[in-house]
């Protein structure tokens, strides 16, 4: 159904009404029973993926490089992630180091299999999750589903590995600062710009190309994958803080508690993402231009079904 008035070519062309509208449709949608299933999918094959993918960075760098680097890049998750959640990823990349180097030839093509299962299948549940929360309810094919959410695993995983060299190489950067002694406080203060900056990118390319849908415009995609880095972020602060002060999970889980903490981070951060995604399909909602890449579609015609429904 169309109106005249939704003539929207950018988000921030519509109205006041429009955003309300825009956030009641995200609460609503991020309110379906279904939805935090879904989300709870995506942290249990994340969690299973996540010691497979710690075996190959360690049989890698026994081929490749030495631990003292990589021990320095796995700091970095530090800042995001719940010190308990941490120390279990670390502990674990500590046993990994001190197994019989012999047995990694093996070892690296069991994992391999094991993660890239595990790993494409949270993907795969994350993808179908975002799809929803875009209102399309038909499936990929099984094939095409699987050799997207291999894609995108693969494709994620590459991302990340450079994400983590541009935050580590900002040092390099700011040792070079005007102000004598000020280099590592400065490299301090920018990482958290640039991680928010890359998760943004990362967002967004998501939203854009690996969703079954057709692609939308930037203009529709940024405002999403803006505020749910934000979110993510100020959440995986927040979360870590009360884990920290406030949260009695060892009292409660045991020797679990780590566990249970690293599920809860993933849980929080897949139903993130997921907001950023309902967010922008509201507002494709409010407009009746085409909101879709390529020449200017008739609704019906457009390939996603935001872009082709006008919310009243």
């Amino acid at each position: 159904m169309t109106r005249s008035a939704h003539r929207a070519h950018n988000p921030f062309a519509l109205s006041l009404r429009d955003w309300k509208h825009v956030a009641i449709h995200t609460v609503k949608t991020m309110s379906e029973k279904d939805m935090s299933l879904r989300c709870a999918g995506v942290a249990f094959f994340g969690f299973l993926s996540i010691f497979p993918a710690i075996g190959i960075l360690v049989s890698l760098v026994g081929i490749l490089g030495d631990y003292e680097a990589l021990r320095a890049e796995i700091d970095r998750f530090s800042d995001i992630m719940p010190t308990i959640a941490y120390s279990l990823v670390a502990n674990q990349l500590d046993s990994f180091m001190n197994q019989d180097q012999a047995g990694f030839g093996v070892g690296l093509a069991i994992s391999i299999v094991v993660i890239l299962w595990s790993s494409s299948r949270g993907v795969d549940a994350l993808l179908h999750a975002t799809s929803v929360a875009y209102g399309e309810t038909s499936d990929r094919g099984f094939l095409i589903s699987v050799l997207v959410s291999f894609a995108t695993t693969v494709l994620g995983a590459v991302f990340l590995v450079v994400a983590l060299t541009l935050i580590a190489a900002i040092p390099i950067f700011t040792r070079f600062s005007p102000i004598p002694g000020t280099g590592e406080q400065l490299a301090l203060l920018l990482r958290w710009p640039a991680l928010l900056a890359l998760a943004v990118v990362a967002f967004a390319l998501i939203y854009r190309y690996a969703l079954n849908r057709r692609g939308a415009k930037l203009r529709w995609i940024w405002p999403g994958a803006t505020l749910a880095a934000l979110v993510w972020i100020a959440a995986c602060l927040l979360f870590s803080l009360y884990v920290e002060y406030f949260g009695e999970f060892e009292a409660t889980f045991g020797s679990l508690a780590a566990a249970v903490v690293m599920l809860f981070w993933m849980f929080i951060s897949a139903q993130i993402f997921v907001f950023g995604a309902a967010l922008n399909a509201g507002l494709e909602l409010r407009t009746a231009v085409d909101s879709t890449i390529g020449p200017d579609r008739p609704m019906g015609k457009r390939g996603a079904y935001v872009a082709d429904n006008v919310e009243t």
